[in-house]
């Protein structure tokens, strides 16, 4: 009977039914968290100074800051702000010595609270049809229907690891920080580019993701690689890549026409200092070590180094799968056919996803708010790496052992990213895990490029 049940279980009908029990529960135990957890004030007030100094006229960036130092952000995470402190001042009074307009306010809190549970429960939405996405191409791919519900309920367990993390409920309804609706809309770029093939569009939403916080540029090698492969040529890569520029040229001007050089400098501020008290993944470093010049250089050496032998990998895979002619048509100026290329939900999701995470793995720190930034991720890429469609043997070491370890290594992280102060070993753990996933990426194969070629007429 067991059998059978998860067997049947197992099948496509049930995929959704799997999704909205997870969404309801991501909702029920926001909400919870919501009413039981107190609200912590971290960089709130902060944002609120600076969107108030903004709406005040103030266009010099330099001079626009809070209490926790100056604007680092770019133009869109001034807007997305804005229109935040209007929804949580516009039913309670605003009277307010502090000049906020009442922003800061346990009510005001508390609105912007609830308005957080609704987009962490939409960027569960988004992320768990990624997940989806590749789970159905994973079906397809399978031989037999006893392969078929192992690699199911494979995939089902990752699914259900993206909704559990503490640190993640944390930094969407406890903290509001603006990494939060970067990550969503990202998420949704990626859903616009590998299930709906929509490049341009997925171009708009990705430069506005980077206009809230640019961390969102360390998917950007992916994304180009992506490009490339899909406009079959540079003229038409170059064509997305004026769209991302457009949206971050508009949603600067009116600083870019007052005081670009500061706006440049402060909102793109890639020579910022971070403090070794915050760091979660190189707390057992020497604080002068971790500061000075020749680290820097090193991670930075190893973080290139890194994505050049994954640009060749994923470029001798792409001259494999779909031929040598096919793979110089992205380096031409010009397309030179009317072939059009669809890559995989699974190859696109695959690459942005390692794209940023060879830039987490070798980044100089990483603050506790970072974690959202790929945690989403570390299922996804755990798994694409050690349950593929070619996957055979015996149960336990194809099946069981891979996904033992693949537990371990999030857990390695989560753990690290719950210890407050960040300690020696609990970064040394988040090394192992990250380290961990990085040789499995290395070294596994790169999924599958295409699913169809179409004619265009």
């Amino acid at each position: 009977m067991w059998t059978k049940l998860y067997h049947n279980l197992a099948k496509p009908r049930y995929d959704h039914v799997w999704i909205v029990l997870l969404l309801i529960a991501e909702a029920l135990l926001s909400t919870l968290i919501v009413k039981r957890v107190p609200y912590t004030e971290i960089d709130w007030v902060a944002y609120m100074q600076e969107v108030t100094t903004y709406q005040n006229g103030e266009r010099d960036y330099i001079n626009i800051r809070g209490d926790t130092g100056p604007l680092v952000y770019p133009a869109g995470f001034l807007y997305l702000y804005g229109f935040f402190k209007d929804i949580a001042t516009r039913s309670i009074d605003t009277t307010d010595p502090t000049g906020l307009g009442g922003s800061t306010s346990p009510e005001a809190i508390r609105i912007i609270q609830w308005v957080f549970v609704v987009l962490y429960v939409i960027n569960s939405a988004v992320v768990l049809m990624l997940y989806n996405a590749v789970l159905q191409r994973m079906r397809q791919q399978q031989n037999t229907q006893s392969s078929t519900a192992t690699m199911v309920w494979y995939w089902r367990i990752a699914m259900g690891i993206t909704v559990l993390s503490k640190r993640v409920h944390s930094i969407f309804v406890l903290r509001l920080f603006n990494d939060a609706p970067a990550m969503i809309l990202l998420h949704i770029s990626m859903y616009l580019f590998a299930c709906c093939d929509s490049w341009a569009l997925g171009c708009v939403v990705f430069s506005l993701a980077v206009s809230i916080k640019m961390n969102v540029l360390l998917f950007a090698p992916g994304l180009l690689l992506l490009l490339l492969q899909k406009n079959q040529s540079l003229f038409g890569t170059i064509q997305h890549l004026s769209i991302c520029a457009s949206i971050q040229l508009f949603l600067g001007w009116p600083f870019l026409t007052t005081y670009p050089i500061s706006y440049i400098k402060k909102a793109f501020e890639f020579d910022r200092v971070f403090f070794y008290k915050w760091t979660v993944n190189w707390k057992f470093l020497p604080e002068e070590i971790f500061t000075s010049k020749p680290w820097a250089l090193i991670l930075l050496a190893c973080h290139l180094g890194v994505l050049g032998m994954l640009a060749n990998k994923w470029w001798q895979s792409f001259i494999s799968q779909l031929g040598d002619a096919n793979a110089r048509k992205p380096m031409r100026w010009t397309k030179c056919n009317k072939d059009k290329i669809r890559l995989s939900p699974e190859y696109v999701i695959y690459t942005m996803f390692a794209s940023n995470y060879v830039g987490i793995v070798f980044a100089r720190t990483l603050h506790y708010q970072f974690y959202c930034w790929y945690f989403y991720s570390l299922p996804m890429l755990l798994w694409l790496t050690s349950f593929g469609p070619s996957s055979s043997g015996d149960k336990f070491s194809k099946v069981v052992l891979p996904l033992v370890a693949n537990v371990l290594a999030v857990a390695g992280v989560e753990y690290a990213f719950n210890v407050f102060p960040a300690t020696e070993l609990s970064s040394a753990a988040l090394q192992m895990s990250h380290a961990f996933l990085l040789l499995k990426v290395l070294s596994s194969q790169v999924p599958s490029i295409q699913i169809d070629k179409e004619k265009m007429t």
